[in-house]
This record gives structure tokens, sequence and C-alpha cells, in this order.
């Protein structure tokens, strides 16, 4: 799940490093690579309130990881490197890749109607293909800009909404390119239909088994085992609780861990899960029917840097925020979560690339 306003640490094995508040970008820039990023967390903790996990690695190898703070402040549990969170929207690329893992044995293709899965609903079912859900060009409307998502909606209720108010479509598929939260609940539907299985079942059967993902998880109320390690959402003073509450699934509703979250990462470079064209359609950005593209793929925004092609999602929701970036060409990963309504993640983020960059940086408090 994905709010649209989000869209727009290494335990380090060697002497403790404090954070020293008066330092600017030029006498960071010459300390090693891992002291820089340790002061750059160190601060965005002091000053900003992070609460979270977060990993960074170069060339497929981890070169910072580190946890800081409270999973449950009301049980007295610190945060550590094991420790799942909500990661939102983050959990599109697992919904999309379910996708594309029926795709693969021949269960469904990407040009399949949504009338085909849903034969129950109008004629604008005919018009939406699975690649439009997963780009978000389907036109359908987005559940959280229809104010459905109250505490405890389901992907069942979020079915008969669409069934019942869904008469014509924003716009023709394919034509614009708008984020959707509906879209992705439709798919994780589908894969259901398909499979047979649970939507939890099969991320758990398919993607979480196979690829020894210890600590991630579908939420569902027939699957919540693990709840009582995991982190708790709270508002950025950590003072009051703001954990997670919808009960629908493919746009969101996962939990993982950082190191759960970088063996994902790993995987997206074999074809242990989906074959080599699969991938490459998962992060090729969508063309629309007038020519132009758009920075999507199927579950992730696409993008360059000074490392050439990189992948990225943000997520957020009730007290969570995660972000993943996979910079494919050089193999370098930056994964963030944290639990408490923090919101300069894409600042943060801003910063650490520039020193895994070895580009020149301000630093923050004294730009």
């Amino acid at each position: 799940m994905e709010l649209n306003r989000l869209q727009n640490l290494f335990l380090i094995l060697i002497t403790p490093i404090l954070y020293v508040g008066n330092v600017d970008g030029q006498q960071a820039a010459r300390l090693p690579k891992q002291e820089q990023i340790h002061q750059i967390v160190r601060y965005y903790e002091e000053e900003n309130g992070f609460n979270g996990n977060i990993i960074i690695a170069e060339g497929g190898k981890i070169i910072y990881e580190n946890s800081i703070g409270w999973a449950d402040i009301q049980n007295e549990r610190p945060l550590s490197l094991t420790t799942p969170f909500y990661i939102a929207s983050v959990s599109k690329q697992f919904t999309a890749v379910s996708i594309l893992i029926l795709r693969d044995a021949g269960k469904l293709e990407l040009d399949d109607q949504l009338i085909k899965f849903f034969p129950e609903f109008g004629d604008f079912a005919k018009k939406i293909k699975i690649r439009h859900l997963l780009n978000h060009t389907s036109g359908l409307p987005d559940y959280f800009q229809n104010e459905w998502d109250l505490p405890g909606f389901t992907n069942a209720q979020l079915y008969e909404k669409v069934k019942k108010n869904v008469k014509q479509l924003n716009f023709r598929p394919g034509h614009k390119f708008r984020y959707n939260n509906t879209g992705y609940v439709l798919l994780s539907l589908i894969v259901e239909k398909v499979s047979g299985l649970p939507y939890y079942k099969f991320i758990e059967s398919k993607i979480s088994e196979p690829l020894g993902l210890e600590n991630s998880w579908v939420f569902d109320l027939r699957n919540d085992p693990k709840s009582n390690f995991r982190a708790r959402g709270y508002e950025r003073n950590l003072k009051k609780e703001n954990d997670y509450h919808l009960l629908t699934t493919g746009d969101g509703g996962m939990y993982s861990t950082i190191e759960d979250l970088f063996i994902w990462d790993k995987s997206l470079y074999s074809d242990k899960l989906i074959n080599e064209q699969s991938l490459e359609e998962a992060f090729t950005p969508v063309t629309l029917t007038n020519g132009s593209t758009r920075n999507y793929g199927f579950g992730w925004y696409i993008g360059n840097n000074l490392n050439g092609k990189t992948v990225y999602h943000t997520g957020g929701l009730a007290g969570f925020r995660a972000y993943m970036e996979r910079q494919i060409d050089v193999k370098n990963t930056i994964i963030i979560l944290n639990n408490n309504e923090f919101d300069e993640v894409t600042e943060m983020r801003n910063i650490l690339v520039k020193i895994m960059d070895g580009r020149p940086y301000e630093f923050p408090g004294n730009e």
C-alpha cells in the first residue's frame, strides 16, 4: 500500500563511532565509507527520530547494517536485525513476481483480460489486461482515494466495492499511468483463483520457503503466528501507537526484515523464481498507447543513476515507512525499514547514495 504523498544500519564490528553534530561534508568525506554512513544514520536518529533498520550493500556484499530503536515500546522490546516490519507497497514486487511465476508456468498470460477471472464484473473488465494492473495503467479507481480504506478493510470487501461501484473507468487502459492500489489487490485475488491457494500460502510456498525467507509473511487473520515479535507502528514521537490496520493483500500486507529483503534482492539476479525474460519485463518502463513511457515496470519504479539502471520502491502506511533500491548494473542495494512515521527516508537515501558513489555532499544541518 502506498500513500501518494510518499511517492513524489551495519552492526559495526569495530570501535563504536559517536555521532558528531558539527561535521561538514568535506570533513566526513575523509572518513572510511562505513563511518560516513554511520554518522548520517546517527544524525537522523538524533535529529529526526529515525527508529528502524537499514542495510547497504555494494557489489552484492553488505558494507553496513544497523538496528536503531524500539520494536515495541510498551513491552520494552528493542529492534533487532531480524525484526519484521510492515513493508507497505514494497509488497507489490512480491505480487508482481507471483503473477510472473504463474505466467512462466503457463497458468496465465499478461494479456489475459480481467473479465476472464471476474466474469461477474461489468464490461469495463473486458478492457483491462493483467499487465495494466501490474503497471498501474488500468483506469480503475484507487480505493485509498475513494476512502474505502477503513480499519479491517479486506480483499473481499474491495472486490464487492469494485463489482458494485465501478461502472466506467477513469481512463482507457494503457492510455495513462496512475498509481493504483486496487489493481494490486485484484492481482492477489487472481493469484488465488489461478493457483487454488490463499495468497498468503502462495507467497509462503512459492517465494518465502524456496528462498529461505524465515521472517517474511503476508498478514492474514488466518496466518498471524509471528505478530508477537514484529515491529509495532508508532507516531513520530513514539508516544502513541499507529499500527497497521488494513487486511488487504497484494498492494501491501507483507511483513519482512532487512535481512530477508536482502536475500530477496539477491534472488532477483538469478532465475530461481522467474526466468530471465520475466525479470527483464518487470524492470522495463511501461509504454503508453501514445508511445510515451513512464518510469514503472511490474512492482518497481525504474530510473538511472551514475551506476546505471536502478529499480526502487517506497512504502508507507500508518506508522511504517519502507524503501528498497537496487542498482542493478553494480549490485548495490539500499533497504530502509522504519516504524515511526519517519518521513526523511528519501532525503537520507540521497545522501547515502552520494557516499556510496564517493561524491561530495553536505552534512544535514550544515547546508
